[in-house]
């Protein structure tokens, strides 16, 4: 048997706003590299940030597809998917042909008569993901050396997350499992099944296991992975402790007074000690200041993802919520409040966020009929 090696990419999070020219710089970094080393390039979703990126965002991931030669087979995820009917931002570089699908269906590759077969599952809602699982229900492809790429919660690796997806709830058979969506890389084995997750390329929470960003190499014939790294913009991690009075603007002055700002790195700073006395404005002030030189994140709680934002945007980020997943979250109270029978509210979210009026008004109207002849 003659081996083929798969590069197994993810989340390159396209448009990412506080990270822009990073998302695609290293993303096709990561892209130029893999197809040096591998025969086909897999991406396990979540390519763009936003279900509908801006016109500058879509042309400047053609620019990043089209310098790639080799075979690339994707799904879409769980910040690019919309409603049944709409066009997510993956679909674009599908119709373009940079890439291909595999959502829902299986996609054959060969090489010298050697096979490897891709099953994907873009994102679905999280409480669906299981009940979409049992209706596909995917199998390999005999002859093919094949995998399973889905994009959600893991239960092993989120064990608090309210939804997720478990190990046992793949579907068997399969050769290889991979999975996008969590922003480190992973190795997972369990009850026979191995699971890879590339991980970001672009830093998106401010983690101290998020500092190293790549891909994974995969030999279908040795059964083994490799991690290739990727260079990215320096990431710093610093503990400060508050001593007496001393205010934190002299302190956190001392500390970075120390520290090499080539390249405009991400410092993350744990602040210890009596932070009561710290408010908005002083963080503000200081982020200020120093942002010619660095992207600075202070911490006051000491809980891993922590930053501090101003407003509401502390308590989401305290939650480790997307303010779309919060939209979500708060239709669903209100739904439940109200005794609104909605069968699918992800769908009604979607079309709340993207429709114009008239395809709203006719959605709802639809469905009030549709629950009328019930």
């Amino acid at each position: 048997m003659l081996c083929l090696k798969v590069a197994i990419l993810g989340d390159f999070h396209f448009g990412y706003d506080r990270f822009y020219d990073d998302s695609f710089m290293q993303a096709e970094q990561a892209l130029l590299k893999a197809q040096e080393q591998a025969d086909l390039l897999i991406v396990a979703g979540d390519i763009f940030d936003s279900r509908t990126p801006k016109q500058e965002v879509i042309a400047r991931s053609f620019e990043v597809f089209k310098k790639l030669h080799k075979k690339v087979i994707v799904i879409h995820g769980t910040h690019e998917r919309r409603p049944h009917g709409f066009t997510n931002p993956v679909d674009l570089l599908v119709k373009a042909g940079f890439a291909e699908s595999c959502h829902a269906r299986a996609v054959v590759f060969e090489k010298d008569g050697e096979k490897v077969a891709i099953y994907g599952l873009a994102g679905v809602p999280e409480d669906y993901a299981r009940v979409a699982l049992e209706r596909l229900a995917p199998r390999p492809v005999e002859g093919a050396f094949s995998i399973f790429m889905f994009h959600q919660n893991l239960k092993e690796l989120m064990p608090l997350v309210e939804s997720g997806l478990t190990m046992d709830d793949l579907p068997a058979g399969f050769d290889l499992y991979v999975n996008g969506h969590l922003h480190k890389n992973y190795e997972l084995e369990k009850g026979g099944k191995r699971l890879l997750i590339p991980g970001s390329t672009v830093l998106t929470q401010v983690r101290r296991e998020e500092k190293e960003k790549g891909f994974y190499l995969y030999d279908t014939k040795e059964k083994t992975q490799a991690y290739v790294t990727i260079v990215t913009r320096p990431f710093i991690h610093l503990a400060l402790q508050l001593e007496g009075t001393t205010p934190l603007t002299d302190t956190l002055n001392s500390k970075l007074s120390q520290l090499d700002f080539t390249g405009k790195p991400i410092i993350r700073i744990d602040v210890e000690g009596d932070v009561k006395s710290i408010g908005q404005t002083e963080i503000s002030g200081l982020r200020q200041a120093y942002a010619d030189k660095c992207h600075l994140f202070i911490n006051l709680s000491l809980e891993e993802g922590e930053e501090i934002y101003l407003g509401d945007l502390a308590e989401l980020a305290k939650k480790n919520v997307s303010i779309r997943e919060r939209g979500m979250l708060i239709l669903k109270e209100v739904a439940a409040r109200r005794n609104l029978q909605l069968d699918n509210l992800e769908e009604a979210f979607e079309m709340m966020c993207d429709a114009e009026d008239r395809e709203l008004s006719d959605y709802f109207i639809r469905i009030s009929s549709d629950k009328g002849k019930q």
